[in-house]
């Protein structure tokens, strides 16, 4: 097997395993929304998923996850912000493969 050929692999490795987990998102995205109470306080790890999401993708994912299932929970404000945490998180973090990928063909 080509060093080509691994990477190849691994990079559609990381996107199956990342496939799941944002139609998952997608959906507590729907059940935070909808859960959503103004007179309740905000939640502090929808700022940090939005935070993470541009510092360190892969952590912010982790937060975005988190903050939307206390929020569909608890029924907190900051639904807005997890949700562009979550979206920058993985759109960075497949931006991130992609040029890891792109370095490893070219080498």
């Amino acid at each position: 097997m080509t060093p080509a050929t691994s990477a190849i692999l691994v990079f559609a490795l990381c996107l199956l395993v990342l496939a799941p987990l944002a139609v998952l998102g997608y959906r507590q995205t729907r059940r935070a929304a909808a859960a959503t109470d103004p007179d309740v306080g905000s939640n502090f790890l929808a700022g940090m998923a939005l935070l993470f999401g541009v510092l360190a993708s892969p952590v912010g994912i982790l937060f975005s996850h988190l903050s939307l299932r206390q929020i569909a929970r608890t029924g907190a404000s900051g639904a807005g912000i997890a949700t562009a945490g979550f979206y920058i998180s993985y759109t960075l973090t497949v931006l991130q493969l992609a040029v890891l990928l792109g370095i490893a063909l070219s080498s």
